[in-house]
């Protein structure tokens, strides 16, 4: 009996522990630096501006004047522009000005221009524009927006939902940077450097929401989408699936390099394909199990629209969900997984 409850009484500290570590959310400030490059450099010639807030207001009447700063003006008449996802390269750099690449650079998002270019147009337009200062003062509103936001994540129950539908340990954790001038899209961020070891990190934007008061006289109340939530946190607690059965998967690679439209990808792609598919359709399951059958449904016709076999495997995963007395853990439904997928034609 003693037994019994310890082991009641870890599984408990566990999981809130889990609740309470696996995923932190931030506001980098070279990220936001680079940021506000951006989007003084291309709003203009953008439909989309930036979600109205008073964080919004502080940088628009902030930056007013240094709108046609020598840097952003040599930006405007770049032959070519970037996307949203260029603020990334804050990340790979040294923590204070003049900055440069303190980790190797290898992505793809800097495309208008080589690094060494842009950063020295960058750092010209940080030291000119007195962006230090702005970032500076605005440190206690950052802070209440990334309380905020895991709050909201904790007050989902987002995390023991993804928890309860893996049951098994996951190591790492998911690390959010709140992009709050970006109301065009999220991304995701590839870095390898030893301190994100085990870290899933994305960039998640500040979208209009009809269900929220957004206007410049309201704060930023940042909610990270439950859906995007759960399928990072899933992609921890899947990443030992390709790698066990690489070389059987590996011999069927030829299934995810298709997708539903008829789209042919490369190679080397085909085990990004099959960890998304996967991923994907277990967040399906999840979303099922927390907003009931038509919320999964609804995901289906969104993912099958990309991926291939995705109806099939929500259907096999039925399996899993049906059967958890035989299925513990998603490392016991794992075997099933790829018999179905050796069988599929």
């Amino acid at each position: 009996m003693k037994k019994f409850f310890l082991l009641l009484l870890i599984f408990t500290v566990f999981f809130k522990f889990f609740g309470q570590k696996a995923v932190e959310v931030k506001i980098h400030p070279r990220i936001e630096a680079l940021t506000i490059f951006y989007t003084l450099a291309t709003r203009d010639t953008l439909d989309i501006k930036p979600t109205p807030s008073v964080y919004y207001k502080d940088f628009d009447s902030y930056f007013e004047k240094y709108k046609d700063h020598q840097s952003l003006n040599w930006y405007r008449n770049l032959d070519t522009w970037d996307g949203y996802d260029l603020s990334i390269i804050g990340l790979f750099l040294s923590k204070k000005y003049p900055f440069k690449l303190e980790i190797p650079y290898e992505g793809t998002q800097l495309r208008s221009s080589n690094i060494e270019t842009f950063l020295s147009k960058f750092n010209q337009f940080y030291k000119d524009c007195k962006v230090e200062y702005f970032i500076k003062t605005h440190q206690v509103q950052y802070a209440k927006i990334t309380a905020y936001a895991e709050k909201s994540i904790t007050d989902s129950k987002v995390l023991d939902d993804v928890a309860q539908f893996y049951n098994k340990p996951s190591e790492g954790k998911v690390l959010i940077f709140a992009d709050i001038l970006n109301n065009l899209g999220n991304n995701a961020i590839e870095i390898k450097h030893k301190p994100y070891t085990n870290t899933k990190i994305f960039k998640l934007a500040y979208l209009e929401d009809d269900n929220v008061p957004q206007t410049n006289e309201h704060e930023v109340k940042f909610t990270p989408l439950q859906n995007v939530v759960m399928h990072e946190i899933s992609h921890l607690y899947l990443s030992d699936f390709i790698p066990i059965y690489r070389d059987q998967l590996s011999r069927r690679k030829s299934l995810f390099l298709t997708t539903a439209s008829n789209e042919v990808l490369t190679e080397n792609q085909w085990e990004n394909e099959l960890d998304e598919l996967i991923v994907r359709v277990c967040v399906s399951k999840i979303l099922g199990e927390k907003f009931g059958k038509e919320r999964e449904l609804q995901e289906i016709e969104i993912q099958a629209k990309h991926y291939k076999y995705f109806r099939e495997v929500n259907l096999l995963f039925d399996q899993y969900v049906l059967n958890r007395k035989k299925y513990k853990s998603i490392t016991d439904f794992y075997p099933t997984i790829v018999n179905f997928l050796e069988d599929l034609k």
